[in-house]
């Protein structure tokens, strides 16, 4: 058998780390955590729009993960599986709450009015897309907050949620337009209290 190299310059995979963890090595799993948690955290922030329940998701979510490690298979990439694990999270929490992202956009949204307020313009764009987000059908808003705002590729949105690329795409092209429209008729909403 061949001596182990004392130090390997490259970077351990997530298989590896996950291999290491399974064996024993809770510090694996650390590493594990250190790489995903920015993305998690995206994750949960998007779907979930409010800092504080997207930072608990994501300790739920890897407690999960922990929790789970040795039923993980290897169909598809140990990133792909835990975002899974966050996606189904997040929509528990959303059912759980009664669609908490659609009452606390909502409720936001009548509370603020940027004219009123001195909000800048970026906050209200947040808050029109955000109402806009929240009017899409559930499987058009989750497509497009992975893809456009969680930058995840389809291949990985398909494996994600269990549909067809070609459904992804759809649902990503058909949330894109929707969105538009939605976004149209929140602008010129706007634009009518302005001549009030």
């Amino acid at each position: 058998m061949a001596p182990r190299r004392a130090a390997d310059p490259r970077p351990q995979s997530d298989h590896d780390l996950l291999e290491a963890f399974l064996g024993g090595d809770n510090d694996a799993f650390s590493g594990l955590m250190e790489r995903h948690e920015d993305r998690i955290f995206g994750l949960c922030l998007k779907m979930l729009h409010n800092r504080s329940d997207a930072l608990e998701a994501s300790q739920e979510i890897f407690i999960t993960a922990f929790r789970r490690a040795a039923s993980f298979r290897g169909d598809s990439a140990f990133g792909t599986w835990l975002y899974r694990i966050g996606i189904n999270h997040c929509k528990d929490m959303l059912r759980k709450r009664k669609d908490l992202l659609l009452e606390t956009d909502q409720l936001e949204i009548e509370r603020v009015d940027p004219r009123q307020r001195g909000i800048d313009e970026a906050t209200a764009l947040r808050l029109d897309l955000s109402k806009a987000l929240a009017g899409l059908p559930g499987d058009y808003r989750e497509a497009v907050v992975m893809h456009d705002l969680g930058g995840v590729p389809y291949e990985e949105i398909a494996a994600i949620t269990g549909v067809p690329v070609g459904t992804v795409k759809s649902r990503i092209s058909r949330g894109r337009r929707q969105l538009a429209r939605l976004m149209e008729h929140v602008e010129g909403m706007d634009t009518s209290k302005d001549q009030t």
